[in-house]
This record gives C-alpha cells, structure tokens and sequence, in this order.
C-alpha cells in the first residue's frame, strides 16, 4: 500500500512529449513528496525532452514550497528534462522576490500556451548557415575541373 493514500496527486500528463504538471492543490511536505515521485517517475517512463510546472492554480507560495519546487526543477534536469514554470501570479511573484526567493535561472511563462512555444522552439534543431567557401575552393569541389584532377594524380 502506497504511503500516499490520503495526500492529494497533482494532475500530470503527457502532451507533445512534455510533461505538463497542473498544480491545482495546497503544497505542504507529503504533496510535495508524493508530486515529486509521481513527476519524476513520469519523466523517467516517457524520456520527456520538457516540464511544465503549471502553477496558475497556487494563490500563495511561500519560500519553503518554492525552494521545495526549485529543487524538483534541478532533479528533472538532471534526467535531461528542461522545466518551466507556467501562470505565477503577480501577487506569488512579488511575495516571492520579497522574501528573497532564488529566482536566478528559473525560466518562466506567463500561461502553459507560451510555455510550450518555449520548450518547443528550444527543441528545434538549429539550423547552420551556409559556409563561405574560400575563393577558387569551388574549383577544388567540381570534379571535371582542371585543379580537381591534378590534386587526384
């Protein structure tokens, strides 16, 4: 039997191979435990390239579940999964920054939309620019030139 019984789950699903996390109850310790176990396990089994931390439904946000949500962001990006947080209110945010709250590096959206622009356009593979090729470099490339056919002998 699960030791998680009475403490409420955090909804977690899987779209667009990202795993979007809608945190719609209380935080307290064993919701955090269990929201951790239950998001990593979901990372792990489907090898998600992304996280999103949908946090629209929280009207406060202390310090300590902050750092608590910090430190599940750091675990799912160690299994490779970049994490965003989606829908902080203006009201979180100021508390947040307030109480001196590490923000540094944490990447955010304003809703889960924008958040999966991000994750999506991160993905995409960088495209290379053409490159200069040195002049008289051509010649050497075609292999019906002269230059081409002296180098091969």
């Amino acid at each position: 039997m699960s030791r998680f019984t009475d403490t409420p789950a955090v909804a977690i699903q899987v779209s667009r191979n990202i795993v979007v996390a809608s945190i719609q109850v209380d935080l307290d310790d064993n919701v955090l435990d269990r929201f951790r176990q239950d998001l990593l396990r979901r990372v792990h089994e489907t090898g998600s390239r992304g996280v999103i931390l949908d946090v629209s439904g929280l009207e406060t946000l202390d310090p300590d579940e902050f750092a608590a949500l910090r430190g599940i962001i750091r675990t799912c990006a160690i299994m490779g999964s970049e994490s965003i947080l989606a829908g902080l209110r203006p009201g979180v945010v100021s508390a947040l920054v307030e109480a001196g709250a590490d923000i540094d590096g944490l990447r955010a959206a304003i809703n889960i939309d924008a958040a999966f622009s991000q994750l999506e356009l991160q993905s995409q593979p960088d495209i290379e620019p053409e490159t200069d090729i040195e002049p008289g470099a051509e010649e050497s490339l075609d292999p019906e030139s002269p230059q081409a056919s002296t180098e091969q002998q």
